[in-house]
């Protein structure tokens, strides 16, 4: 069972797959993980565009690659992403350039690609230790009504310790955020969360 927890200090237009709380023990030299998926949901809003609606995300993938003992590289992202429209606020910013006019718009997802590094081994009384750096690339665009068309950064470490049953992680970091409406300006922004896993059986 996994409870995960997370949030942003600041309000901001983010119209993206929720922050996902990274471990910090890397997936190991020479090794790859492959994870694949869809995912769904229900009264999805886009501040940005306007759009309020049932959003099903296609082809779901999150690629890392074990470059050393401590480091690995992660590509994220998704091959479409269709909102099944509900709503319309014909005030939000840039609703004005939405080309959609029917009851759906589709478009690719954003991609994030980043790196993690292990700073420190988990010990007997002291947690793991990492640094990730990410940033997301703008592949979803105004016109869908689901992307933002903007660049970000981010920045964290990440710590983690085991018991006999459980797993407890914690990441604290910040991201640049451009601002999708107004050139020139971008958003800083704390970011945090938090995962707690217990093992069911051996």
């Amino acid at each position: 069972i996994t409870i995960g927890l997370c949030a942003a200090a600041t309000a901001a237009f983010a119209q993206q797959r929720p922050v996902v709380t990274q471990d910090p023990e890397p997936v190991g030299s020479g090794k790859m993980l492959i994870d694949l998926g869809v995912d769904y949901s229900k009264g999805a809003v886009y501040p940005l565009s306007g759009l309020t609606g049932n959003l099903t995300r296609f082809g779901t993938f999150d690629l890392i690659f074990g470059v050393s003992p401590v480091a690995e590289i992660q590509l994220d992202g998704g091959f479409h992403d269709q909102l099944n429209i509900t709503a319309r606020n014909p005030l939000a910013p840039l609703a004005s350039v939405v080309t959609a006019t029917g009851t759906t718009t589709g478009d690719v997802e954003d991609g994030v690609i980043g790196a993690k590094i292990r700073l420190l081994h988990e010990t007997k009384g002291r947690p793991s230790l990492a640094v990730r750096f990410s940033t997301r690339l703008p592949n979803s665009k105004h016109d869908s009504g689901l992307g933002q068309d903007t660049t970000d950064f981010a920045f964290g470490f990440l710590s983690g310790k085991s018991g006999k049953q459980w797993r407890v992680v914690g990441n604290m970091g910040f991201a640049i955020m451009q601002d999708p409406v107004h050139d020139g300006i971008q958003n800083d922004v704390l970011t945090y969360g938090g995962s707690v896993a217990r093992k069911l059986s051996k």
